[in-house]
């Protein structure tokens, strides 16, 4: 089939799995999303699911190469890959990825994660968001710049010259949602309830203390003293979590502008965040994933 489809991207995660076909320009031709993530995935059975979600696209393009990124290479998922250490570009990339032959014979390639080891010897992990960072490569032509990519692990990532140098994961997205379900603290929070003048007292409040376990204690306090309600407790702690992660992750940078890769009210609350602190946030969608598997794609069309 000539329709000018070049390669098959795949972005397997622990909750959903995203597939593109895309064009000789990189353009998504057609998308496929299924809410069924790594973790879903029973007796081992990734090739079956795989190749069902898509199996009109592999009879009908049999010699376009297909790449998956992401969890399907974690070691819960499909095949592990190896981590690839920081600094990683696209070409150290391409040249880690780990091929599977699929039951009938042909082979697709999965993307390593990326890894980095901080001055205090201590091991950050990625699977998937170095691939979404390739795709908004695509559009940053700034040669150092700072990408965040929101979600309940957090990734912060320096690109210098198109290398990933460092990253660093905040748990603030589990964390929130653990204290709101396990705790006393959540117990005097409403989860229906939202109120942006309380979310932005939580990230005011940082500036306050360091002491970050005392602070999380004040949203009972708070409560307990009539300065919190069950409509505003759970967006100050928002705000306290979030605020403690951007202290940390801007701490001695000059960066003004932040690249942010996703979507969704979590999104949201990052750019806001940013831009009360007086930053310059710029969205891009998660499909920016594409951008990345497109050009993984073209160098393998080239050949490997």
């Amino acid at each position: 089939m000539n329709d000018g489809t070049i390669g098959i991207g795949c972005d397997w995660g622990t909750s959903n799995l995203r597939f593109y076909r895309l064009g000789n320009s990189g353009q998504i031709i057609e998308r496929r999303q299924f809410s069924a993530g790594v973790s879903s995935i029973k007796d081992n059975e990734f090739e079956d699911f795989f190749t069902k979600a898509i199996q009109d696209w592999l009879d009908n393009y049999p010699n376009i190469p297909v790449i998956v990124s992401g969890m399907a290479g974690s070691r819960q998922g499909w095949k592990e890959t190896p981590y690839l250490p920081c600094p990683a570009n696209i070409e150290k990339i391409v040249n880690k990825l780990t091929p599977i032959k699929l039951n009938y014979g042909r082979t697709i390639w999965i993307a390593p994660g990326l890894s980095y080891t901080n001055n205090q010897g201590l091991h950050d992990v990625m699977r998937g968001e170095e691939v979404q960072i390739l795709g908004a490569l695509s559009i940053i032509d700034i040669k150092k710049k700072l990408i965040c990519l929101p979600g309940s692990h957090s990734k912060w990532a320096t690109v210098t010259a198109g290398h990933v140098s460092e990253f660093h994961t905040y748990i603030t997205g589990e964390l929130f949602e653990a204290i709101k379900a396990g705790t006393i603290i959540g117990s005097m929070i409403d989860p229906n309830a939202w109120n942006d003048d309380a979310f932005i007292q939580g990230i005011d409040s940082v500036g306050t203390s360091k002491n970050i376990l005392n602070q999380l204690f004040t949203v009972r306090t708070k409560g307990l003293f009539n300065q919190l309600t069950s409509t505003t407790a759970g967006a100050f702690l928002s705000g306290l979590l979030i605020g403690y992660e951007l202290a940390g992750a801007l701490a001695g940078t000059r960066f003004k502008k932040i690249y942010l890769i996703g979507d969704g009210q979590l999104t949201t609350l990052y750019q806001k965040a940013l831009l009360h602190k007086g930053l310059e946030p710029q969205v891009f969608a998660p499909d920016i994933i594409a951008s990345g598997h497109f050009k993984i794609l073209k160098i393998i069309n080239q050949g490997i």
